[in-house]
């Protein structure tokens, strides 16, 4: 067996059995032990932490961009120390946009995993306003600045080889709900480890009746003015279509919330502290059509957003943010399209495949692949504990 330590922070919510970016991990105990991978997680440093084969550190647990320098080098001298006793060291970079790096690590881990890249990695080399290649283009073409900066260490050539992708949050839990919600879900995910069974989601019909046009709704309140720029901004342009149907409300409760999404016919979703978030999934699950800015500058896992066919792509000025609302209400054919499309492309992620091949909801003629834990183990981790060094270079799914 190959054993994996696991050092992260504690579950945030009593209800989550592991931290909440491992889910991938603990819903797929049984199909990791069949390929002869073991997990143990540690909320702070032992002893024991180094008594493995691969040691996962997660960039949660060291928050190395809070710290003051000398606390900074006081975590890379720890991470040191446990290269010298252990085989091989990841560091997941869960941090949400493709940007913020910590390649102050690199010297001292084997492998550096975050849950999407810029494409171009080249990129990396460079300095970003916000740390974020779409703050600096906020920064650059709208005058927004910040009351603070931050700054990354850029990339080195010879550490390229290093980085590659883990998972986004598409295979994380958003089920949502409240407590008694959650408190089910950890129940049929428990039974789930240890018994072959699908992956209990429950998909809304896009074809339902959807009397609202859009939902609107998300947080504000960021201390990072180019960040909250594009979320306040659509709020002004949706507030001069005076259009009764969107839902912008702010103070929506969470079964509210909930209930609307299942009601209208489209989600808007922006950028925040990352590209890609959880609203994009929850709008796939409700059977909602997602209009979101480009993300053709990233590479991520799984492939779920394709421009023009799971999402309507907005500019990142949000000068086509109008005409694109008033396109999707204006044409139902394309609206429920990507609907459709975009629950199916994610469906088909958390499927296990029905008789003939064909995954719930799916609309092409390609083969049902194993269900998504098992591609998770085989893309993942079972060719990072292998040692393949590139994930570029992996069939991932298009």
């Amino acid at each position: 067996m190959t054993r994996v330590h696991i050092l992260d922070l504690p579950p945030s919510h009593h209800f989550l059995p592991v931290p909440s970016d491992w889910y991938p991990l603990y819903i797929n105990q049984r199909y990791f032990h069949d390929l002869g991978i073991t997990f143990r997680f540690f909320s702070a440093p032992d002893p024991g932490l180094n008594n493995c084969d691969v040691v996962f550190l997660s960039s949660r647990y060291f928050a190395l961009q809070t710290k003051s320098t000398t606390e900074r080098a006081h975590h890379l001298s720890y991470i040191a120390s446990l290269k010298t006793s252990t085989n091989k060291i990841f560091w997941f970079d869960f941090r949400d946009s493709t940007g913020n790096t910590q390649f102050e690590v690199l010297p001292y881990v084997d492998l550096y995993l975050k849950k999407q890249l810029l494409r171009n990695l080249s990129l990396y080399t460079s300095a970003f306003y916000g740390n974020r290649i779409y703050t600096d283009f906020i920064h650059r073409t709208q005058g927004v600045s910040d009351d603070y900066t931050e700054s990354c260490v850029p990339l080195l050539p010879q550490f390229h080889s290093k980085l590659t992708i883990s998972w986004n949050p598409g295979l994380l839990d958003f089920r949502g709900g409240l407590n008694r919600h959650l408190v089910k879900q950890q129940i049929i995910d428990h039974w789930e480890t240890r018994f072959p069974n699908d992956h209990h989601i429950t998909w809304q019909n896009p074809l339902a009746p959807r009397p609202y046009h859009m939902l609107a709704r998300f947080n504000i309140n960021y201390q990072r003015r180019t960040v909250s720029w594009q979320r306040r901004h659509a709020l002004q342009l949706l507030h001069q279509l005076n259009d009764p149907f969107i839902i912008s409300r702010s103070e929506l409760t969470l079964s509210e919330e909930l209930s609307y999404r299942r009601q209208v016919k489209i989600v808007l979703s922006l950028f925040g502290w990352g590209e890609i978030c959880s609203r994009d999934f929850q709008a796939w699950i409700a059977g909602a059509a997602l209009i979101a800015p480009d993300t053709s500058h990233l590479v991520t896992y799984p492939v779920t957003h394709i421009p023009g066919q799971t999402y309507l792509p907005i500019k990142w000025d949000l000068s086509d943010l109008s005409s694109a609302y008033q396109r999707l209400i204006n044409d139902s054919s394309l609206r429920l399209n990507l609907a459709q499309s975009g629950q199916a492309r994610y469906r088909f992620v958390w499927s296990k495949g029905l008789p003939g091949g064909q995954p719930a909801g799916a609309r092409w003629g390609s083969p049902a692949p194993p269900p998504v834990y098992l591609r998770v183990a085989f893309h993942n981790v079972t060719s990072i504990v292998q040692r393949r060094r590139n994930h570029f270079e992996l069939d991932l799914p298009k």
